[in-house]
This record gives C-alpha cells, structure tokens and sequence, in this order.
C-alpha cells in the first residue's frame, strides 16, 4: 500500500513539473516539440472535446482522500498540429431542455367533481349535502367564526358521503373535503377508492387528463411520479396515487392564498400599533 501512494505521489510530481515545464507557448514561439495541458478529473466530454481540438493524453494519475476519489490527466499537442500554440475553446454548454408549455386554462375552466366547482358558494354547498338542524347551526357557526383571526376567512367541511341522498352521486368517491374562503370554495379534495385498477399512474393519468379535459399529462411537473402535480393560470390541480385502486385530487383556486397574508399582515400591524407597555 505504502509503494502505491509513493509511486502515486511520485507520478504527480513528475506530471507537475512536467506540466511546469511545458507550458504552452506563445503563438510566435514554435521551439517546443510539443505544447501541455493539465486537467483535473475531466469528464469523457471534455476530454473528447479537446482531442477534437489536437490533444491527446500523455499521462494519467489518480488517488483517493477524504473528500472522494480524484485524478489529473496531462494532455500534450504536437507542434505539427495546425492549431499549435492556439488557445483552446471551452466547451460548450448543451442545450436548456424544452421548457414545459404553461397551462392556460382559466379559473372558470376549471374541472367539475360530480357537479362540484371551485367558486360555488356555501348556500350552493350545503343544498348537495342538506344538513340536520343541528349541523345547519354549528355549519352557521364555523362560517361566522372563520370570519375572524387566526382564520381570516377560511374554513372547511368534511361531509360522510354515505349519510346523505345523493351519495349515488359519489360512487368511487370516500370523501370529500372542502377549504372555503369568504363562503365560497377554493378547494376540492377528493378520494377515490374501489376504482378499476390501473397498471401504472400514467395509465391512469391518461384517463384524468382526458376526463377533466387537462393538459397531456407528460407536460406535468413529476409527470412520472406518484404525485404530479399542474398549475395554471386559474387553478392548480394534483394527484397522489395511493395504489392500483386508490387515489385523491386536489383541486385548488390559490388566489385567496394572497387575501389571507394581507389580512394577516395587516392585522398584525393594528396589534403592533396598539401596543402598549
């Protein structure tokens, strides 16, 4: 072990002062055989990038320390080579990917769960899922109190879908959770269980895409993931698949997301003003 670090450090030595010694000369100073270059752990690219431009490799050497494996490569050019003496040109970036085209759709254009909307408001919520007289009051309650801080306006409801007349409606459906702001909904979360399996999730992205009328589904950040996820210039939509058989949507309006951190801020700066010590 103790030869081979020698012999290691010995090879860096004599590349270094070789290195040292040849360094590339002036273009009107063609008395040298041939012209150095040292790289340190090129890539494969760069390395055929300057064999394009004459070089080839005279010696090579490597070594292992705490920060990881390394190695220097001596890279020399013949003085009969036409580009002799000439500076090198680094070498170029590749090209950015193809940016993913930004969805369009509208807030209006939104997709529609079984008949339910982003923007519809309470009154319209409630008259799917009709409430007790006891559960009309605490729901009067919720909406009333969301009106103060901390929530600034948003609330939200959970329903039991099997305790109502229209759970027909619902079927593939286990619940429904809503996030209302100012009385009006600005998220749908639905969750799907009991669903015709599906091989993978593009398989059944394919088939949300199709449905909801919503961009190909390859255009989508982490299309190839369990959770893809698309924002638009109205709404943003996303899917997290549970298995072959279970998944959810979100389904959001992020406007008011805005509303409510100017409330806060605002709210913040009244206490702050009526401060007294």
């Amino acid at each position: 072990m103790k030869i081979r670090v020698c012999l290691v450090a010995l090879c860096f030595l004599v590349f270094h002062c070789s290195a040292a010694s040849g360094q590339t000369p002036k273009k009107n100073d063609r008395s040298a055989e041939w012209e150095y270059k040292q790289l340190s752990s090129p890539s494969d690219a760069l390395l055929n990038h300057y064999a394009k431009e004459g070089w080839e490799v005279a010696a090579a050497a490597g070594g292992g320390n705490d920060s990881g494996v390394f190695y220097n490569v001596i890279l020399k050019r013949s003085k009969s080579h036409p580009l002799f003496g000439t500076r090198t040109a680094e070498l170029p970036k590749p090209e950015p990917p193809p940016q993913n085209s930004k969805c369009k759709l509208t807030l209006a254009q939104a997709p529609v769960i079984r008949e339910l909307r982003l923007g519809m408001t309470s009154d319209e919520l409630f008259t799917i899922f009709p409430a007790s007289e006891r559960e009309e009051f605490d729901r009067s309650q919720r909406l009333k109190s969301a009106e103060l801080p901390p929530s600034y306006g948003v609330t939200s409801f959970q329903f039991n879908l099997s305790s109502y007349a229209t759970k027909d409606r619902f079927t593939s459906i286990g619940s429904l959770i809503f996030e209302l702001f100012d009385k009006k909904v600005v998220s749908i979360q639905a969750g799907y269980s009991g669903t015709p399996e599906f091989d993978s999730p593009g398989q059944l992205m394919e088939v949300i895409t199709r449905q909801f009328g919503l961009p190909e589904f390859k255009e989508w950040p982490g299309y190839n993931t369990y959770n893809p996820w698309l924002s638009c210039d109205g709404f943003t939509f996303q899917v997290n698949v549970h298995g072959s058989r279970s998944f959810s949507v979100v389904l959001t309006d992020p406007a008011y997301k805005k509303i409510v951190e100017e409330r806060r801020r605002a709210d913040l700066a009244k206490k702050r003003e009526g401060f007294k010590l």
